[in-house]
């Protein structure tokens, strides 16, 4: 399943706005998505997803144009899990997975064997089976996050599109959700995940789409976008990229300091001029 966008801008309104994004996601893929705060990747994540509407150019779904593809026909094919709201539903993770299935259930037949067998599939592939009776209201934010993400699986996608789900974990949660959501391409599955965390970017995604101020800066391999010079421009850090002590080839990026600019040189005042005391004027202090 193939997404692209040409000459695409969106936005709210008279204020914040991306512009001129042309972009392919390569299948069955993690696509990392970048930049600083502000720089647009929420916004073309919405885009993607269907949520809003481009202002100007196009998104394409497998060739067709997604905002003209019926609701129901674009959530078969995509799902999109955006940052965590406050409140949650009162359900357990099982019954909050069976809601993506609402796509391709009608209102005549409910909760079938298909249905059935891609709940499972989506709790195993998030690791939540053990955890399908839970109430949403005792789980972990880490495991809350999982859960969510198993909704958006139950609907056997083709494209996962997540809004910094790493965001608030620690390490040892970020490293396994990292380590589920790379299994996922071995199901068809394509995803495209916005982060900050560079190094895990550097460790999972198989590409990148750099942003900043709205505009796509750099877009291709994970080694050729996560550079020190490419890094410094769009979060304007200092970084170090060091090859990964177990993984040969694998490189990380490491941020360790915000970029300082160069102070500009003094500039040394000229002295005021004061006139030289002539020697052959007498003090009038002098006493002779």
């Amino acid at each position: 399943m193939r997404l692209e966008a040409r000459n695409l801008a969106a936005g709210y309104g008279s204020g914040f706005r991306i512009e001129d994004v042309d972009l392919v996601i390569e299948e069955r893929r993690i696509t990392g998505l970048v930049g600083p705060n502000g720089a647009g990747k929420s916004t073309l994540l919405r885009v993607l997803s269907r949520i809003l509407k481009p202002m100007r150019g196009v998104v394409l779904l497998d060739g067709e144009v997604l905002h003209q593809l019926p609701n129901r026909e674009v959530a078969k094919r995509l799902a999109f899990l955006g940052q965590p709201v406050d409140g949650l539903p009162d359900l357990t993770v099982e019954e909050l997975a069976y809601r993506g299935r609402y796509p391709h259930q009608s209102l005549l037949q409910r909760n079938g064997t298909e249905d059935a067998h891609s709940v499972e599939w989506a709790l195993g592939a998030m690791n939540m089976t053990s955890f399908r009776h839970r109430p949403l209201r005792e789980l972990s934010h880490g495991e809350l996050r999982r859960a969510w993400m198993t909704m958006g699986l139950a609907q056997r996608p083709d494209i996962l599109l997540l809004d910094e789900p790493t965001a608030f974990l620690d390490l040892s949660h970020q490293f396994e959700l990292m380590d589920l959501l790379s299994e996922l391409k071995d199901h068809g599955v394509t995803v495209v995940i916005s982060m900050h965390e560079l190094w895990l970017a550097s460790l999972y995604c198989h590409r990148i789409i750099a942003m900043r101020e709205g505009r796509v800066t750099a877009s291709g391999p994970t080694e050729e976008v996560l550079t020190v010079e490419l890094l410094g421009d769009v979060f304007g850090v200092e970084v170090a990229v060091r090859e990964h002590p177990l993984l040969p080839g694998k490189t990380i990026a490491l941020p360790y300091a915000r970029r300082r600019e160069p102070k500009p040189p003094a500039v040394v005042e000229p002295a005021e001029h004061v006139p030289p005391v002539p020697t052959d004027v007498e003090s009038p202090h002098s006493t002779t």
